[in-house]
């Protein structure tokens, strides 16, 4: 009995700390989410291929509101002063109130959207399969322009010193003047071009179907330098004078020097489609073999992954010490990055306590001092309770406590607090 007694124990210790790559919560939706997520402070965004968009709790992954459109959402959300702005198979443009998931407008496409919108300026950007760019006024979703291509776009615009840079399945990059939508210049490549643009520096990069990176100056189109790598399906992403993209057949993360093209390193991590994000050091990325990836950005050392249900096609995103990304098993993961030693210059994933609720400090060791405004509890990642605690002051003693990161609740306020060495 007193062995099974301490084992009970071990276990139930073991239960109270978390690690990067572990399970924070997951919502499950109606049907594969290969949508990449939105994040603000308070919900993530995301389509489904259920015909819905979502939007979560980021504190807890519960459901605040979903909206329905008539067809699968491919297209990732983008929110911007208070709206949620997303694509749909069912050929509309969405302007959704981020706060309680009422339509405030929407906008009839001649084709089906992949495309995911950007927003510069007052007018939101979006490509469709009828070939054409688009251009809509924000405040009341009325048509400003139109640019036709010779191919279906399901690349994402992004916009840059006045213009619209956008791939399209006819081989080319394309610059498109922001204002009206005169084309400014286009790039030819040997293949179809699924990857959207990133610019960084004054400097375009994009992936194509004929298995190059590129590296294309904004102002002119001409060429700095291409990479070869396998057919490219993911987008770039650039961080400190590195370009990340997935190569989608030949199963590798590329890690490519922004200034002149060649190869720092390349991580095996499956077929992909998802998009790299860097935070802190790490990259972030999806694959088809149903893992997230997390892989150091300095010399492509794997750090961790966390196994889905199945292939990983969404493109993920961290805010708090959280990564966010969708899975085609019907799943939103929120998903831990921080904890042991994960910690960037000593800081925590916790935002400044508000006014009314005092914790110090925060990322603790051995003491932690907490001031609550109502009665309320400290809980495992996974949802364990380790403590109730009732209103006013306290004086805990965490000496014994291993390292890992905590949800600390009181009243409607929540919080994470971190135990470091």
């Amino acid at each position: 009995m007193k062995s099974l007694n301490i084992l009970l124990l071990l276990g139930l210790i073991s239960s109270l700390f978390s690690a990067p790559g572990d399970l924070i919560w997951r919502y499950k939706t109606g049907d594969e989410v290969r949508s990449s997520p939105y994040n603000t402070k308070e919900a993530i965004y995301v389509g489904s291929n259920d015909n819905c968009i979502y939007a979560i709790k980021c504190s807890d992954g519960n459901l605040i509101w979903r909206y329905q459109t008539g067809g699968e959402v491919y297209s990732s959300p983008y929110v911007s002063d208070g709206a949620v702005y997303v694509g749909s198979l069912d050929h509309y443009l969405y302007a959704i109130n981020a706060t309680d998931g009422v339509i405030k407008w929407r906008y009839k496409l001649g084709g089906v959207i992949e495309s995911s919108p950007c927003i510069s300026d007052g007018v939101v950007y979006i490509g469709s399969n009828d070939y054409y760019l688009y251009a809509v006024d924000i405040m009341n979703g009325t048509l400003k322009w139109k640019y036709q291509t010779n191919g279906v776009i399901s690349s994402s615009p992004c916009v840059f010193d006045g213009n619209v840079y956008v791939g399209s399945l006819d081989f080319y990059l394309y610059a498109v003047n922001a204002s009206d939508g005169i084309l400014k210049w286009r790039y030819k490549t040997e293949r179809e071009v699924y990857s959207s643009p990133c610019i960084s520096d004054g400097v375009v990069y994009f992936g194509s179907g004929d298995k190059h990176l590129y590296a294309v100056n904004a102002s002119d189109g001409t060429l700095k330098w291409r990479y070869g790598t396998s057919w490219i399906y993911s987008s770039p992403c650039v961080s400190d004078g590195v370009v990340y993209i997935g190569g989608s057949t030949d199963h590798y993360l590329y890690a490519v020097n922004s200034s002149d093209g060649t190869l720092k390193w390349r991580y095996e991590a499956g077929w992909i489609q998802s998009s790299p994000y860097v935070s802190d050091g790490v990259v972030y990325i999806g694959s088809s073999d149903q893992h997230l990836y997390a892989i150091n950005c300095s010399d492509g050392a794997f750090k961790w992954r966390y196994k889905t249900d199945d292939g990983v096609s969404s493109s993920p995103c961290v805010s708090d010490g959280v990564v966010y990304v969708g899975s085609n098993d019907t799943y939103l993961y929120a998903i831990e990055t921080y904890g042991y030693n994960g910690f960037k210059n000593n800081k925590t994933a916790s935002s400044l306590p508000s006014p009314s609720l005092s914790i110090s400090p925060n990322p603790f060791t051995t003491h932690l001092s907490v001031s609550l405004p109502s009665s309320g509890a400290i809980y495992s990642l996974t949802g364990q309770l380790i403590m109730k605690l009732y209103k006013g002051k306290h004086s805990l003693d965490t000496s014994s406590w291993r390292e890992g990161v905590y949800i600390l609740k009181a009243g409607k306020e929540t919080k994470r607090i971190v135990k470091i060495k």
